[in-house]
């Protein structure tokens, strides 16, 4: 009986929200656009001064990867900064349903308000919104945190004994012992989370319209609602899905739509830019429209919530706009026009940033292919016969992974051991080289490969020399002794410096190579960066694919530096990056590459365009592969 009542309260939550919707979405709509303008302007800053206290620990232009991970979790400026950063995101957010909410209220008590109205409501409450998101974040972490160390400590007992690509690739009783117990822990955390997300739904509506106190507003809520949870959670779980739903099926059916109309507007390059405009602000618009009605729901539900628990008497309405903002104690003048102005001016400026994004699409210029680890599709990773098998399918690179052994010698090995390629529980810097060479590393990808061993440096140059340069990646696992050196005679000893380049991920190792050989060609490996990677004192950067967008592409470019993105092994992605301005191509597949490269090489401009468009609304593979050219 219990949950039938609650149904019905939840049915007639929804209801009576969709009914406002119905009747405010306009101001809803004003408000969000104008809110969304907001937001740029406090966030944007913020992201740079983040940036700048990042940089301003290091010597560098940029921070990248482990860097920032280090930063944000290990010191006490990081941790603050995490927080009050996440504080701020969360409140720019919370200003927003604030305005929203007053929308909703004014709605629900028979009257209306201008977009002007709600707008000014909401971000009067800015300061106490911002102690209040403060609070939660905090809370938030402290309720996470059992969780992650249980995860942590699942990892350390049953996962830490070897390479953790060991675990991934093979996936052993460990593994799924692990990842039950971790997807237990998981669950058990949403659980939690879920459980306080409903039971704080009204700590907004209390801190706008009751000015409840932030440290307050979290035990008054539960109080509030808790004869309402039932009621609540599933008007949430209902609002949810619906948000779910539509996000997901947002893409496809853009996808879908692009992939029908495009062959509408020919092959010419007036037809193309005017198709890339056209789809460009369908899409904005679509999104726009999914997200105004997610965050009215959202808001609307949160109203209907509240006013069910509310005492008469003690809620603030929202009052006119009379050009005045009250912010704390202090009244700030703003007048309406200024507002439209600055949304006015923002219009040519999307629009310039679109003419950048299209400049150069389709330019030419030499694509490189780097065969990831050799021909690690058609043959076991970093062997000989990768290497041959690359050189075979003309990569301009093969790019491997070094490593010491115990006794110095300079071996081919990505893991930190070989229980990926061999089962084999030996790590790389704690055993000898004849221990580790001893090793069947190939038959684990077929019983052909049986012969492969775990190749030195030497092997492995000798292999490629005279067929394709080599791209030598130094690992950093902590245990290196001398590698940059070692890895330097050994080229010079093959008189193949003019055919090799270095990278890593670590930057001191990088900084290393361009001190013992400024001539040679040293690069940096990155997954991700804060700052302007571009200025590091680097000859070029090899990054994730994710990092790899236009803005950066432009400007690494700008400042004479290449991007090569791995690892990428489909047409699609790959037709995708060239267009994007990639100069390197790192992948599995390098025949594939190769095919790839040519192809989009004999296209005109105006085919370019068109399947860079195309790929990005999600064409299948075949759209970029011309008939028997692009299968391996």
């Amino acid at each position: 009986m219990l949950a039938t009542a609650s149904g019905r309260e939840a049915r007639r939550v929804l209801a009576t929200a969709w009914a406002d919707l119905r009747s405010c979405w306009r101001c809803m709509t004003g408000t969000a656009l104008l809110c969304y303008a907001l937001a740029a302007v406090v966030m944007l800053p913020l992201i740079g001064g983040l940036v700048r206290l990042l940089i301003a620990r290091t010597s560098s232009s940029a921070v990248v990867d482990v860097d920032i991970v280090w930063f944000l979790f290990s010191t006490a400026p990081g941790l603050v900064a995490l927080i009050l950063v996440t504080a701020l995101a969360v409140a720019v957010t919370a200003v927003e349903q604030a305005c929203l909410m007053s929308v909703g209220l004014a709605q629900a008590r028979g009257g209306s308000l201008r977009v002007r109205d709600a707008f000014a409501h909401g971000t009067a409450r800015a300061a106490p919104i911002l102690r209040l998101t403060v609070l939660l974040v905090v809370r938030l972490m402290l309720l996470i945190i059992p969780f992650a160390v249980a995860i942590g400590t699942t990892y350390w007992a049953l996962l830490r004994q070897y390479d953790i690509n060991y675990y991934l690739t093979h996936r052993p009783t460990e593994f799924w012992t692990a990842a039950t117990i971790i997807g237990v822990v998981v669950g058990a955390c949403a659980i939690v989370l879920v459980q306080r997300a409903v039971s704080w739904v009204l700590i907004l509506p209390l801190l706008v319209f009751e000015r409840v106190l932030p440290k307050s507003a979290f035990a008054e809520s539960v109080c509030r609602i808790h004869e309402h949870r039932r009621a609540a959670a599933l008007s949430l779980v209902a609002w949810t899905v619906v948000a779910i739903m539509l996000t997901l099926g947002a893409t496809p059916l853009m996808q879908a739509l692009g992939r029908l109309v495009a062959p509408l507007f020919g092959e010419s390059m007036l037809g193309m830019l005017i198709f890339v405009g056209v789809i460009a602000v369908t899409w904005l618009i679509v999104a726009f429209a999914i997200s105004v009605l997610m965050g009215a729901m959202f808001a609307l539900i949160c109203v209907r919530l509240y006013l069910d628990t509310a005492p008469v008497g003690k809620i603030v309405m929202p009052q006119r706009f009379l050009d005045q903002i009250e912010l704390g104690e202090h009244r700030r003048k703003i007048s309406w026009f200024a507002v439209v102005v600055v949304l006015a001016v923002g219009v040519p400026v999307a629009a310039g940033a679109a003419y950048l994004l299209l400049q150069s699409t389709w330019t030419d210029r030499p694509v490189l292919v780097f065969a990831h680890r050799g021909a690690s599709a058609a043959a076991p990773e970093n062997t000989l016969a990768a290497f041959r098998r690359a050189g075979a399918e003309h990569a301009d690179f093969v790019e491997l992974d070094v490593q010491e052994s115990a006794d110095g010698v300079v071996l081919v090995a990505h893991d930190s051991d070989l229980m990926k390629v061999a089962h084999v529980p030996l790590r790389i810097w704690a055993s000898t080289a004849a221990q580790l060479r001893a090793v069947d590393i190939g038959s684990y990808f077929s019983s052909t490969y049986a012969d492969q061993r775990v190749p030195t440096l030497g092997e492995a140059l000798a292999a490629c020399k005279g067929i394709s340069h080599v791209d030598i990646e130094l690992k950093d696992y902590g245990h290196d002794q001398q590698l940059e050196e070692r890895v330097i005679a050994l080229v010079e000893a093959a008189g193949m410096q003019g055919q090799i380049v270095t990278m890593s991920l670590s930057r001191h190792m990088v900084a290393k190579m361009k001190r013992l050989r400024p001539n040679w060609t040293s690069g940096l490996l990155m997954a991700t960066a804060i700052g302007d990677a571009s200025r590091l004192p680097v000859d070029f950067l090899a990054v994730e694919s994710r990092m790899a967008s236009r803005v950066f592409i432009r400007s690494a470019h700008a400042a004479g530096k290449p991007v090569y993105v791995w690892t990428v092994n489909d047409p699609q992605r790959m037709v995708r990056l060239i267009g994007l301005g990639a100069d390197g191509l790192i992948t599995d597949r390098p025949g594939l590459g190769r095919d790839v490269v040519a192809h989009y090489a004999s296209m005109s401009s105006a085919q370019r365009l068109l399947l860079f468009v195309m790929t990005r609304l999600g064409a299948r593979d075949e759209i970029s592969e011309p008939a028997g050219a692009l299968r391996p």
